[in-house]
């Protein structure tokens, strides 16, 4: 049985981002502040872009700020008896691997055999 079980928790993030549209289907997209303010860009093409549509604003049906909210849940984890962290996700079969020493478990923290020592239906 994995030791030190924490339960994942419930994670939201949101983003901004100025987008620029020539219509519903296309345009160009650039991560900013709620206010509109340019966050630092990871290219000097995308200052280049952002340059261009500066430049070009009646090329665009319409520009807004848009608010982008993404929410997830950290899966649960517990500490292996060689002492590596393990994240109990659904990597085979309801089941997840120690990275450090191979070791199985369910996603309950309890230990298992490894697959291939699973006994199947003969119809699987």
């Amino acid at each position: 049985m994995l030791r030190n079980l924490v339960r994942g928790e419930y994670k939201t993030s949101v983003e901004y981002a100025l987008e620029f549209f020539f219509d519903r289907t296309g345009g160009f997209s650039f991560p900013c502040d709620e206010y509109g303010n340019i966050l630092p860009l990871k290219s000097p093409e995308a200052a280049e872009n952002l340059e261009w549509c500066r430049n070009h604003l009646e090329e665009f049906e319409f520009i807004e700020i848009r608010r982008h909210k993404q929410s997830w849940r950290e899966p649960d984890s517990g500490t292996c008896h060689c002492g590596e962290r393990v994240e109990l996700v659904n990597e085979y079969c309801g089941a997840c691997q120690c990275p450090k020493c191979g070791q199985w478990y369910n996603l309950f923290g309890q230990e298992l055999l490894s697959p291939e020592e699973w006994e199947m239906d003969d119809d699987e």
